[in-house]
Formats: structure tokens, sequence, C-alpha cells
């Protein structure tokens, strides 16, 4: 009988990869593959605040693999961006737009870099 490392519960075999309880990797080898598919949280708000900044919105999400989001945002702020020129008011909603994007980074990056630990692959 083979246990978890980390919760003691039963492995199927000698050689399972991840526990089916808990989900952690059993072997040094696809735990340190695991963590350098992580993706940096820190680089990942970075990305999204300074890119941002200089009308790139959108690359955070790029960074870790939401391409399809990455590029609508990116698109909607060029859109906000473009009505500014006209309308400088409307400089506070891509404000708004800017800060949440950063926002919305971290939370995904967050749960990537779980997901990742938890199930050995990436969730998109």
């Amino acid at each position: 009988m083979v246990f978890c490392r980390n919760c003691g519960g039963d492995l199927p075999s000698d050689n399972s990869s991840f526990c089916p309880v808990c989900g952690k990797p059993q072997n040094t080898a696809t735990a340190v593959t695991m963590a350098a598919q992580t993706k940096n949280v820190g680089s990942a708000i970075a990305l999204a605040l300074i890119a941002g900044i200089i009308g790139f919105t959108g690359i955070g999400h790029l960074y870790i693999g939401k391409i399809g989001k990455g590029v609508v945002i990116l698109v909607i702020g060029w859109i906000i961006l473009g009505i500014t020129f006209l309308f400088v008011p409307f400089g506070i909603i891509y404000l708004i737009f800017w800060i949440w994007q950063a926002y919305d980074v971290n939370n995904k990056v967050k749960y990537y870099n779980e997901f990742i630990l938890k199930n050995g692959k990436i969730p998109w």
C-alpha cells in the first residue's frame, strides 16, 4: 500500500504522479515541472499596469494565456482611449478600466497557479 506524502490518502500505485484525494504531486520532478509552469503574480500585475498606462491594456491576460480575453480588453481599451481624445472627461472611464483589468489579471493568475498545482495542467 502506498500513501500520499501530503495528506496520507491511499495512492492507486507506486508511481502515481498525483494524489487522487488532495491533488498534490508525489514525485519531486513533477513538482518542479509544475512550479516552473506557474506564472508570477507580480509580473502579471506589472505587465497589466505598465502596458495599460501606455494604452495596451490586456497584456497581463496575454501573459497568463487568456489570449481571447486579452485581445478583447486591448481593443476595448483602445476604443475608450479614442473616445477620450474626443471627450477628455472620458479618461476617468479609462482609469477605472485600467484598474479593473489589473485586478482581474491578479485574480486570474492566482487561479491559474492554484489550478496547475492542484491538477497538474493549465486551466485553459
